[in-house]
């Protein structure tokens, strides 16, 4: 019987060090506070020359994907064009609706101004326009008048536009002329 006992606690615990060599300790046990082997960061200690080159391999993928996500954020100018032109479209119908007396209303106003100021936005976008352009531009068009309706913003977005046309007709003219 002593000597079953002892061959039977003789497999346990060669069963329990072919699992500890094969599976590390239990967790809790020699590795302070159950985490396990250190880690180390890419590059240093035993692991490897190759680890370093990894890190950078990573990092270089993720300013990769940066620089892909940007350029997809970027508009063509054919993307701008339709905008423009849509929003454009809107603007006139809103202003043709004031004009003829048809009820904005009073909360209207604060999104007309913010259409306004993205579209002043895709301009300066659109063209590259300077700073100071941008700025002279988005100064002398968004800027209140006391009592201004929504009526009154409408007006403005559609005139807006009435002006970035004739911008843009300039410019083209400046070009031609530049070019003979």
């Amino acid at each position: 019987m002593r000597k079953s006992i002892l061959i039977t606690a003789s497999i346990l615990v060669f069963s329990a060090s072919g699992t500890l060599a094969q599976h590390g300790p239990p967790a809790g046990v020699g590795g302070g506070m159950g985490a396990g082997p250190p880690i180390s960061p890419p590059g240093l200690s035993g692991m490897g020359a190759g680890t370093a080159d990894l890190a950078r391999g990573i990092a270089s993928q993720q300013g990769q994907f940066g620089r892909d996500f940007a350029q997809q954020q970027q508009l063509s100018a054919a993307d701008y064009q339709l905008m423009a032109a849509q929003h454009r479209a809107d603007a006139q119908a809103l202003a043709q609706a004031a004009r003829s007396g048809a009820n904005i209303p009073a909360n209207a106003g604060p999104r007309i101004k913010s259409a306004l100021k993205q579209d002043i936005q895709a301009w300066k976008d659109q063209f590259q326009v300077d700073r100071k352009s941008w700025q002279a531009m988005r100064d002398t068009w968004l800027a209140e008048r006391p009592n201004m309706t929504a009526r009154d913003w409408a007006m403005r977005r559609a005139d807006w536009f009435a002006a970035r046309d004739a911008w843009i007709a300039a410019q083209k003219n400046w070009a031609m002329a530049r070019r003979h």
